[in-house]
C-alpha cells in the first residue's frame, strides 16, 4: 500500500499547484520552455493517472511525457484540476509497482519539482513548505547517491545550510555546502554545469558533473547531458 504520509504531502502539492496555475494559466516557465502553466498541470495530472492505470511503459521518456499532456489537451482548468484530485483519491488502493516501488513517491517527487518551477515564475522568492521540500530533496538524493556509488564517484558530504549532512560513501572526501532548495533544484536537473561549478565545493566537482544524474528525472539521457543546457536564473529564496 502507498505511504499515507507521503500521500498527504502529495495532496498539499496538488492544492498549491492548482492555486499557482490559477494565477496565470498561460505563464511561460523557463525551466519547462515547451509548456505553459496549464500544460504543466496537464502533465502532473497525467503522471498520476498513469500510475493509477499502470500506464508505465517508457516512464519518464519524452514520448511518454508528451502523450500524457496531449491526452488532456482538450480539458479546461477546472476539468484538469478535478481529474488530478480524482486520480489522487484512486492512488490510496495502489500497491508497490514491481521493480519501482511506491507509486505515490514518484508522483509526489515529480509534482514537487514542478511546484518549484511554477513558484519561480508565479510566486518568486518562495519554495515548497519545509516538510515537502525535505522529503522531495531526500528522495532525489537517494537516487543520486545510488547512481554515484554505482559509477564509482569519490565520497561526498553534502552539508545543508540549515539541516543535516547527506553522505555519499563513508568518508568526507569532498564537501559541498549548499541550501536545501538549491540541492533540490540541482537534483531535478534545473541547474547547468556552470551553476553547479559555482557552488561551494571543497574540491573540483568534475567527477560528479561527469557522472550526472540518474533515475527517471533524466528522461533517458546520461552523464553531462542530464544537467540543464543553459543556466536557469531564478529569484533568490526569501
Amino acid at each position: 500500500m502507498v505511504n499515507t504520509g507521503v500521500l498527504e504531502l502529495y495532496r498539499g502539492v496538488n492544492e498549491r499547484i492548482i492555486g499557482l496555475v490559477r494565477i496565470d494559466q498561460n505563464a511561460i516557465l523557463p525551466s519547462c520552455p515547451l509548456w505553459s502553466a496549464i500544460d504543466l498541470l496537464r502533465h502532473v495530472t497525467a503522471v498520476c493517472q498513469d500510475w493509477v492505470a499502470h500506464r508505465l511503459d517508457g516512464y519518464g521518456s519524452e514520448q511518454w511525457t508528451s502523450d500524457g499532456v496531449n491526452r488532456l489537451s482538450a480539458l479546461n482548468f477546472d476539468e484538469i484540476s478535478f481529474a488530478w484530485s480524482t486520480a489522487i483519491d484512486q492512488m490510496v488502493s495502489l500497491s508497490d509497482e514491481p521493480g519501482m516501488g511506491d507509486p505515490v513517491r514518484y508522483a509526489f517527487g515529480d509534482a514537487a519539482a514542478h511546484e518549484a518551477d511554477l513558484r519561480a515564475v508565479l510566486a518568486p522568492g518562495t519554495t515548497l513548505p519545509p516538510e515537502a521540500l525535505t522529503l522531495a530533496t531526500k528522495s532525489s538524493f537517494v537516487v543520486w547517491r545510488q547512481h554515484l556509488t554505482e559509477c564509482g564517484a569519490p565520497d561526498l558530504a553534502i552539508e545543508l545550510e540549515q539541516g543535516p549532512t547527506l553522505n555519499v560513501g563513508k568518508r568526507q572526501q569532498n564537501i559541498l555546502r549548499i541550501s536545501e532548495h538549491e540541492l533540490f533544484r540541482m537534483l531535478n536537473g534545473r541547474r547547468s554545469i556552470s551553476q553547479i561549478e559555482g557552488y561551494e565545493w571543497s574540491a573540483n566537482p568534475e567527477p560528479y558533473i561527469h557522472i550526472g544524474l540518474g533515475g527517471p528525472v533524466t528522461g533517458g539521457v546520461e552523464g553531462r547531458e542530464t544537467w540543464a543546457r543553459e543556466p536557469l536564473v531564478e529569484p533568490g529564496i526569501n
